[in-house]
């Protein structure tokens, strides 16, 4: 009996088996949230300046090169993409971007914060994020 439960425990402690804690999971959608809201930020600014420069260092720091817990589902043959959760991402938040307006009504033009705030604040986008769950390394069942 006492071997029985030492291989249960072994099993169940194996990384594969880990699944993550609550507080982990808040933490990976936080960063994915701001992986998007920095991206939602530096696409709609084309020349370079040192505020862009910084934003694109924040978005590798978030991304699966930097801090990131998302896996990116490949075919394991071909290593073809199949799904890319900063991807997508990246395109919810610049496709929110187009129908969200935050237009000033001294200058009469669309303020980038204002308007990604808005996004990164939604309830479709929260929705989106969590949907990405399944893509979290070590991913709850």
């Amino acid at each position: 009996m006492k071997r029985f439960v030492y291989y249960i425990l072994v099993y169940l402690l194996m990384p594969g088996n880990l699944a993550l804690a609550d507080s982990d999971i808040d933490d990976a959608r936080i960063q994915l949230k701001n992986y998007g809201l920095a991206n939602c930020i530096v696409g709609q600014f084309k020349s370079d300046s040192d505020v862009k420069s910084d934003i694109n260092l924040a978005i590798g720091a978030y991304s699966p090169m930097g801090a990131g817990k998302y896996i990116i589902e490949q075919n394991e043959d071909t290593l073809e993409i199949i799904y890319n959760p900063y991807i997508e991402t990246k395109k919810f938040v610049l496709s929110a971007y187009k129908k969200t307006r935050s237009i000033f009504k001294s200058s009469g033009d669309q303020n980038v914060f204002h308007s990604c705030l808005q996004i990164y604040n939604s309830d479709e986008f929260d929705q989106f994020i969590k949907a990405q769950d399944k893509y979290l390394s070590h991913a709850p069942a």
